[in-house]
């Protein structure tokens, strides 16, 4: 909160124009708060998860619906390509699967336009496997030649090993190019996959088996563990693109008359899950929301400001209380709010979801218990190297900056866990690049890793770390001459970003209040501001490298809010 009796004068222009800013900021953002009392953004669509949709119609003999068709449409780039997400820049993969369901379509129901659009489409090497899988399923492809042989699990085995080696990992990537055996299903490898690339392959599995070997104690067992992690909703995992294929390699067993009476409520079910996922717009978003990740941001956004400019007590503790219901029985919280437990849980979303239920400061018996269960949850699953990763340690995941940071603030927070600080303090410092940076996972890309690890070492009382300095010097130089920051999932430049140049402004007012880039930030922030109090989202999340990423408005309110009262809280405005 600001200190009253350093307040700057309130007659001073850039006082008002950022006090102005935050209060039209907060108007905006306390309108996305659902009637439940969690935050919710509503997530662009992406190319991967709409051409799954559009496969399982296809699959079950019905035209894509004109919506879903237009979208592909109207999302033709320049280039006549299209991108993996909303940033739409042209990617080889997406092209050849909006091609291949395109041509798909034109077979049934043929337009003028639509004619138009695939005459314009580039001609690209067929190269992903997940692709190649498609191209496979409407007899375009060899499913023989989509996987490796089986041969090669032992040598598969070696390199996995090998791949621990910090050097070594950048290297020794699997192939994009072909999928694993089917008979890696019955291996330690598949068991130390991420999570997320076990629910994907799992259904491809069944798929490969069904049109090559077709052994039924293979099928039987793929089967019985795709239906054993179906959650309560319908889904697979929450995620489009993991759903779309258990549902499809349910038709296929369906098809092949599999004698098991779930399957066709399975495949019901699933779909309408999918439809949830469909924008007004007519293309699919890849995760039905991020209602854990875009409440606990809300409320930390909404914590931090002067009550002058919003009172917003009730409102926060409504939203701290939704995610005290949504916490899982193990103590953390999962990306999308489950009452059953069934979607697992993950530290960034238990980090921020402490954190926020500690600064709404609620006296209630049930949210202490939350908090105490969550910053246990943290402690138990920190990695032996000091860091924090996307679910438990060791399952086939590695340790995450951003994820990293947010769990020290959680602890900072709550106290008594200086331990855990310094391990994870030591590991932020020993992770960042020659260059100055840090990387990250899940939002885009370099600049949040460093804003993010910058804030929490100076928040954890290492503002001295010359780390801090390296880090602020690679922000100054990547930033753009209209005073923003931007990039793209790969860390390539792009034009500033809201977002990007919020987080970016927020870390270098951490570290000092009289950063001249930072006031640059606040100038760009400020100029961009719309009549609502909203700004302008981007791309800036990432779901993962084969589909791409996604814009979130919630982001795009949250960060800059936080950038602007750090500046006025901080600065002697005269």
């Amino acid at each position: 909160m600001m200190n009253k009796n350093n307040k700057p004068q309130q007659n001073t222009e850039i006082y008002q124009r950022t006090a102005t800013a935050i209060k039209h900021g907060i108007d905006f953002l306390l309108k996305q708060q659902q009637e439940d009392g969690n935050f919710e953004g509503q997530l662009s669509a992406s190319t991967f998860p709409s051409c799954a949709f559009a496969w399982i119609q296809l699959a079950q003999g019905k035209t894509p619906e004109t919506d879903l068709v237009d979208w592909f449409i109207n999302n033709q780039n320049e280039q006549g390509a299209w991108g993996l997400d909303a940033a739409n820049q042209s990617n080889p993969e997406s092209t050849l699967f909006v091609r291949l369901i395109l041509e798909q379509v034109c077979k049934n129901t043929s337009t003028e336009r639509l004619e138009q659009t695939i005459s314009r489409i580039p001609h690209n090497p067929l190269d992903l496997a997940l692709v190649k899988l498609a191209y496979a399923a409407f007899n375009q492809f060899d499913w023989q030649k989509l996987t490796v042989p089986k041969s090669t699990l032992p040598l598969m085995k070696i390199m996995k090993n090998l791949s621990r080696i910090p050097m070594l990992q950048a290297i020794l990537k699997p192939p994009k190019n072909k999928l694993p055996p089917v008979d890696m299903f019955n291996t330690s490898l598949f068991e130390e996959l991420f999570i997320a690339e076990q629910h994907t392959l799992v259904p491809v599995f069944i798929l490969i088996e069904l049109n090559t070997s077709r052994r039924d104690n293979m099928i039987d067992a793929l089967l019985t563990w795709l239906k054993s992690r179906v959650l309560s909703d319908g889904s697979w995992f929450r995620v489009n693109y993991i759903t779309a294929l258990s549902i499809l390699a349910l038709i296929e067993l369906n098809k092949n008359e599999y004698d098991d009476p779930d399957i066709p409520d399975l495949i019901k079910t699933g779909i309408e899950w999918l439809r949830a996922t469909q924008n007004p717009d007519g293309g699919c978003r890849e995760a039905l929301n991020l209602n854990i990740w875009d409440t606990a941001l809300s409320i930390i956004a909404l914590t931090e400001i002067d009550a002058e400019y919003n009172d917003s007590t009730e409102i926060i503790q409504k939203a701290a209380q939704w995610l005290v219901e949504h916490q899982n029985d193990d103590g953390g919280w999962a990306f999308s709010g489950l009452r059953d437990s069934t979607l697992p849980t993950d530290a960034d979303d238990t980090a921020l979801a402490t954190l926020s239920i500690i600064r709404a400061k609620m006296e209630s018996a049930e949210a202490k218990k939350s908090i105490e269960r969550g910053i246990e949850w943290l402690k138990q699953n920190q990695g032996k190297d000091g860091s924090w990763s996307t679910y438990q340690p060791g399952q086939g995941d590695v340790g995450c900056v951003s994820i990293t940071a947010h769990a020290i603030e959680a602890l900072l927070a709550s106290g008594n866990s200086q331990e855990y600080i310094t391990r994870g303090v030591n590991w932020l410092c020993s992770n960042i690049k020659n260059e100055g940076y840090w990387d990250d996972l899940w939002l885009a890309k370099r600049t949040y890793g460093t804003a993010c690890a910058l804030s929490a070492l100076v928040k954890a009382g290492f503002a001295e770390a010359p780390e801090i300095a390296k880090g602020v010097q690679w922000l100054e130089q990547t930033q753009n001459a209209d005073g923003g920051w931007g990039e793209d999932m790969f860390g390539h430049p792009t034009d500033s970003t809201i977002e990007q140049t919020a987080w970016c402004t927020y870390a270098l007012l951490i570290v000092n209040n009289e950063s001249q880039a930072a006031k640059n930030g606040i100038s760009f922030l400020l100029k961009n501001q719309r009549d609502n109090g909203s700004w302008q989202e981007s791309c800036v999340g990432i779901y993962w490298e084969v589909i791409g990423g996604y814009s979130d408005p919630i982001y795009a309110s949250v960060f800059p809010i936080l950038a602007l009262n750090q500046y006025i809280m901080n600065s002697d405005l005269q």
